[in-house]
Parts: structure tokens; C-alpha cells; sequence
């Protein structure tokens, strides 16, 4: 059996469990991360151009699912979606967990739950921790679709709101149901590149897996 850890709970990381599993759906994954929850604390962009943004069976069941002409869904949701569906594929999640070394073949890591520290041994190791680097802050809110003004990055979601992202900080009125800070390259193409990047770091694992050949 491959047996693979993953630091971190990104949307990169849980596309890269993913994909692996449809390959080798065997692999004994372990997913760590510092977080209480995978998805559903703090807000990421969830601006679409297709839907699904990823292979459907990716996805759990998620609240108000994109249809027709809406271009938004609410990122928190869709990962949590993900992560539900990647522990029904059985793979492993260790919240509120922190790695204090690693190796070439197994972490250390001390955390909560009944082992308390430990060390898990791998295969293979991907690492999706975010680093420290300058990164463009935008804004973000959520309001009724009806109240949405005019933006370039923005999109409508089933539940009758409309997602806007801008650098400037948005106008504190009484229309605004939710407002969102967000650190990244662009908030236009996070799902669909995170996906891809996903994908694209757990290729090289998935090549230099031997599969049984069928007979």
C-alpha cells in the first residue's frame, strides 16, 4: 500500500488527495493540518467559469449548487464538500495538529485528539503549507443579487447573492450581508488554479506508482 501525507488543508491539497485516489484508490492518505475544520473556517473565493470546477464525484453534496447561468459558489462550502467526500474515499484528516519535524520518510507532529504527538511514516510527502510571501489583499462581500452593483469580478450564486472581489475596500452599507479579506493572485481563477495546481503536484507521485496490471 502507498502511503502519502499531506501538509495542509488547501484547495490544492485536497484536489491532490483526490486525484491520487482516482488513480490508486488504495493509497493510505493522511491529511494534517493546524485548523480545527477542514473548509467552512474562513472565506476563499468561490467565482466559477464551469461547474464542476473539478471531476463531479469530487464533490459531497453542498448547499445551493451552481446551475444555469450562476458563476459563484461559496468557497468555504465546496471545501468542505471536498473534504467530506475525501473521508468517505478514506482518507485521514488530523486537525488542530502541527508537524514539529519531518524527514524523508515520516513526520513528527503534536496536536489534539487521544495522540496527543506521534509520527506518521510515508511514501510520499506533499507539502501545501502556505509561505510567507507579498501577496495582493482584496476585498470581498456578499449582498443580494438586486443590490449588487457593477463589478468586473463578481458572480451570482443559487441562493439569490451575488459575490463581488475588488481591491479597494467596500462601502459599509446596510445592504452588504457578508464581508471578506483574501490574499492571492487573483480571485477570478482560485478555484479553477488551485485545482489544476493540485493536480499537477500529485502527478509525479501518481507516475511512480507501479499498478497491478489486469489480467
Amino acid at each position: 500500500m502507498t502511503m502519502i501525507t499531506i501538509l495542509g488543508d488547501s484547495l490544492a491539497a485536497l484536489a491532490a488527495a483526490h486525484h491520487v485516489l482516482d488513480t490508486t484508490p488504495e493509497a493510505d492518505i493522511n491529511i494534517i493540518t493546524e485548523k480545527a475544520e477542514v473548509g467552512l473556517i474562513g472565506e476563499v473565493p468561490g467565482l466559477i467559469s464551469t461547474w464542476p470546477p473539478c471531476p463531479s464525484h469530487w464533490i459531497s453534496e453542498i448547499p445551493y449548487q451552481p446551475q444555469n447561468d450562476s458563476m459563484a459558489v461559496r468557497g468555504s462550502w465546496f471545501m468542505k464538500a471536498l473534504g467530506i467526500r475525501l473521508s468517505k474515499r478514506g482518507c485521514r484528516f488530523h486537525l488542530r495538529t502541527r508537524v514539529t519535524t519531518k524527514s524523508e520518510t515520516e513526520v513528527q507532529f503534536v496536536g489534539a485528539g487521544t495522540r496527543g504527538s506521534g509520527t506518521i511514516t510515508f511514501d510520499h510527502l506533499l507539502d501545501f503549507r502556505p509561505t510567507d510571501q507579498d501577496m495582493v489583499q482584496w476585498h470581498g462581500l456578499v449582498c443580494r443579487t438586486e443590490d449588487a452593483r457593477e463589478n468586473k469580478i463578481s458572480g451570482n450564486r443559487m441562493d439569490g447573492t451575488t459575490e463581488i472581489w475588488t481591491k479597494e475596500p467596500p462601502e459599509h452599507n446596510k445592504t452588504n450581508l457578508q464581508e471578506m479579506m483574501w490574499s492571492g493572485d487573483d480571485p477570478a481563477y482560485f478555484i479553477s488554479r488551485e485545482v489544476e495546481s493540485g493536480m499537477q503536484l500529485a502527478q509525479p507521485i501518481i507516475d511512480t506508482i507501479i499498478h497491478p496490471v489486469e489480467q
